[in-house]
């Protein structure tokens, strides 16, 4: 079909004619039956301890990640709540934070009591920019938070570099991104601490799930004080915590073995999961590169992204100016091709503007009391400070699902919707 057709939206036909289901299963239900079945047969419904299913499986998040230590917790929110209380966050502390980002990324800092401060993104990768980190950077600053955003490795060189000249503690929220690799590194064993979400349709699944990674003793048993109750530390740092003995902080975040045998039957089909969604993009990217209209996401140098979750195209600024980008989503949406406006920009502040969030500007969290609230460091609801980058690409993404079984003929007909809608914008 010529993109230079009559759009759907006004009458003609579609672009999109072939089957698009995605027939890769989300989790293969003979071989969890078996797991979850083994364990019920075993009577084991928990497990404190982090023996068994769960230790063979942070053995081989270690192997993937490259670490020493892995320590699986129920969510990707409590690795990172345990991760910023073993780096030393906490009142009087900041830690600089991408605003593009889900909101569990940010929310575990008050957990601390501590103050996040936000930075802008890079616009070619959606990652969190080195130079703004840098002029974010203050005495109080504790710690950085970098975000491997829908897959997209951050620039891991610049970011350690000055993370270490100052002692600034590097987290990695890998939450998208399993799998993915920085100059032949997996991401999670970059900085020091690795989190990956293993929550709903991520790479790796537990349902609900969490793992944490790092290559430092002291932290991975400063995380196990905190998040396993009924688990004693027992990394070559658990002498920092003999005064406390076996006793933890009391918090349960360890995970349910249900959801960690879902994860193990998904762990072995990373790579394959990876190398499909890498080529799928690919396809729709070499065909839309270029195309007056529409900027493509791409890897950073050196890097492999992995995970993805979503698939992510720009549109370009002169194009808003003369058409709503809700104009074009209909208009894709007509010819059949599923793209989207970022769902989560705009005034939803759970992602993309975290830095416009009211928790975070203009809500008094004195009124919540307990860990929200330290007197001595509390100075009140501020304003939200620009960063032009974040609010100038939340505009103008849109999105559509990460492929990973579906046949070519779809994509190219994808590709075919965006180019024929990008070439008549005029008429919208």
């Amino acid at each position: 079909m010529a993109p230079n057709s009559t759009l759907a939206i006004h009458g003609g036909p579609k672009a999109v004619h072939c089957d698009g289901a995605d027939r890769w299963p989300l989790f293969l239900k003979d071989d969890v039956s078996r797991r979850i079945g083994a364990l019920l047969d075993a009577g084991t419904i928990t497990i404190a301890d982090g023996g068994g299913i769960v230790a063979e499986f942070e053995a081989a998040f270690r192997d993937l990640a490259g670490t020493r230590f892995a320590l699986t917790m129920n969510s990707g929110t409590a690795t990172l709540h345990s991760a910023y209380f073993a780096a030393g966050v906490g009142p009087g502390t900041e830690v600089i934070v991408p605003s593009y980002t889900w909101h569990a990324s940010v929310t575990p800092v008050l957990h601390c009591s501590a103050t996040p401060v936000f930075a802008d993104i890079d616009a070619d990768t959606l990652t969190i920019d080195p130079a703004d980190i840098e002029r974010k950077i203050t005495d109080r600053t504790r710690a950085v938070c970098v975000v491997h955003t829908w897959g997209n490795v951050a620039d891991m060189d610049r970011i350690l570099a000055i993370a270490r000249a100052r002692g600034i503690a590097v987290i990695e929220d890998a939450s998208h991104a399993h799998g993915a690799t920085y100059k032949g590194r997996p991401v999670g064993g970059i900085g020091d601490i690795g989190c990956f979400s293993m929550q709903g349709v991520k790479a790796v699944s537990g349902g609900e799930a969490g793992v944490a990674t790092t290559n430092d003793p002291v932290l991975f048993d400063r995380m196990v004080l905190l998040a396993h109750f009924g688990r004693g530390p027992k990394g070559e740092g658990a002498r920092t915590f003999d005064a406390i003995g076996d006793m933890s902080l009391g918090a349960k975040y360890r995970p349910h073995p249900f959801a960690i045998a879902l994860a193990s039957s998904q762990l072995p089909r990373l790579a394959e999961l990876n190398r499909r969604r890498t080529h799928n993009y690919a396809v729709l990217n070499d065909r839309v590169r270029g195309v007056p209209g529409i900027e493509t996401v791409e890897p950073r140098d050196g890097s492999t992204r992995g995970g993805f979750l979503e698939f992510k195209f720009k549109i370009a600024r002169d194009v808003l100016r003369r058409v709503p980008l809700d104009r074009i989503e209909a208009a894709l949406n007509a010819e059949g091709a599923p793209f989207q406006k970022d769902r989560y920009s705009g005034m939803n502040y759970t992602y993309g503007l975290l830095h416009q969030a009211p928790l975070f500007t203009t809500f008094d969290r004195r009124s919540l009391g307990g860990c929200f609230y330290d007197p001595a460091t509390y100075t009140g609801p501020h304003p939200a400070v620009p960063l032009p980058v974040t609010e100038d690409v939340c505009t103008r993404l849109l999105s559509t699902y990460a492929f990973v079984d579906v046949d070519e003929t779809y994509l190219h007909q994808l590709a075919d919707a965006l180019i024929k809608v990008m070439a008549q914008t005029e008429s919208l």
